[in-house]
């Protein structure tokens, strides 16, 4: 498994049959040129400025002189300026067409930005929260918001688009090499902005029919994958702390007090969150909300089929409490580890590749010196006590927070992704 990639994939194809144009290649040429183009003007501007105080000091000069006119300057400083802005033009235009048209053969992918993930819909209606395509095929996309304006920024395919309400914007992107390539939000939609992480995971032909191909209900708790893919997990937590919304943890059969917002009366609603509580909340476009926090939640009635709201409530029900006591669904995986690093924004100073982020890879990084100041060596205890006090462990202020609410089965989850990416060494 690599990490979260911003190096250029070795090739991306172009929209146009023997076009030979390549697409990331074409944005970085654009860059390059307006890069030299202003580097190039701010040297001779700087000259040309050094030049005339020492040419035309004072001293020198105590009488000024009077320029009324210089036909081949104001030809220059026109036609110059024209002739760069032009070419910019040109190269801007020309990437932006590289980036837009997509091949007719490319497979089509609809992307849906929420507050805060983003969701990926496949040919025959699979969902997911992270981008799976086939190496070698190219992949257009069709993007949309339900809420507010996002942006679907792919740092290593040079794409930056923005998703706007009520209307469908396209790109397209070709992936060479096996990875994954880390997928941000480019524009402030709110209090999880900086949380509105996920990856392009860029896998074999044949992994990709397996995962289409995959049972939702056999990969594990399906409820828990349902929320996940609906966005739920970015307002809500399952391990009692509050976000934006208030946490899922023991929601199941309390009682929910919820007020309608800019009434006179200040009037108060409880509900009793069993199952017909928990279907009213979330199928329901509300004119309340719950109290102590903004009305932002969505109706879900026209995103939810019936089966997938009773897996949500069979996971609220049951699911949670059986992860916090071990149950059936308490068993951790390094796959779930995985998931779980993405989803608390640890891959976005962790590499998995052996890359160097803001923090050190994931990679061999078990059984290798820490960077604490007893140098002592990266293991399980190493780990679970950085989880619970990062600058307590290494001795120093560290930029890294703490992550105190994580259950036993997460650290463990964890632990496994943490050593299923090899032992200090290069051991796998």
């Amino acid at each position: 498994m690599s990490a979260p990639e911003l190096a250029a994939p070795q090739a991306v194809a172009t929209a146009h049959p023997g076009d030979l144009v390549n697409a990331v290649a074409s944005v970085d040429a654009t860059f390059l040129l307006i890069f030299g183009i202003s580097a190039a003007l701010l040297l001779l501007i700087t000259t040309a400025m050094v030049y005339f105080v020492i040419r035309y000091n004072r001293k020198r000069h105590p009488i000024p002189a009077d320029f009324s006119s210089n036909l081949w300057a104001e030809i220059v400083w026109t036609v110059l300026p024209t002739l760069l802005v032009m070419g910019m033009f040109w190269s801007g235009w020309h990437s932006f067409r590289a980036l837009r048209d997509a091949p007719a053969d490319a497979l089509e992918i609809q992307v849906m930005a929420r507050m805060w993930s983003w969701d990926f819909e496949y040919p025959g209606g699979k969902h997911s929260g992270t981008l799976v395509v086939p190496v070698g095929r190219p992949v257009k996309l069709s993007l949309t918001s339900k809420d507010v304006i996002h942006g679907f920024f792919a740092p290593a395919f040079r794409l930056k688009i923005d998703t706007v309400p009520g209307m469908t914007s396209h790109a397209w992107f070709r992936a060479d090499k096996e990875g994954e390539y880390v997928i941000f939000c480019s524009v402030y939609c709110g209090l999880q902005h900086a949380r509105m992480l996920s990856a392009i995971k860029a896998v074999s032909q044949e992994e990709y029919d397996r995962f289409l191909a995959e049972n939702p209900a056999s990969t594990g708790p399906s409820g828990k994958a349902v929320m996940d893919a609906k966005g739920c997990l970015g307002c809500h937590s399952l391990d009692g702390t509050e976000s934006v919304g208030p946490t899922l943890k023991g929601v199941f059969g309390s009682t929910g007090v919820f007020v309608v917002p800019g009434a006179k009366d200040k009037s108060e609603k409880k509900l009793v969150l069993d199952e017909a509580g928990l279907k009213q909340v979330i199928m329901e476009q509300r004119t309340w909300r719950v109290k102590g926090f903004e009305p932002i939640m969505p109706g879900y009635a026209d995103q939810l089929t019936p089966e997938e709201l009773n897996q949500i409530i069979d996971f609220l029900k049951n699911g949670e409490k059986a992860d916090s006591t071990g149950g059936a669904t308490a068993t951790a995986t390094p796959e779930q580890g995985r998931d779980l690093a993405e989803a608390q924004g640890c891959l976005g100073c962790h590499s998995a590749d052996g890359s160097e982020l803001v923090g050190p890879s994931f990679k061999g990084l078990m059984g290798k010196p820490s960077t604490a100041k007893d140098k002592a060596v990266v293991d399980r205890a190493f780990v679970q006590a950085i989880l619970k006090d990062p600058a307590a462990r290494l001795g120093r202020p560290s930029s890294m927070p703490a992550f105190p609410d994580l259950t036993e089965v997460q650290r463990q989850q964890l632990l496994l992704y943490l050593e299923s990416l090899g032992a200090h060494g290069g051991h796998q």
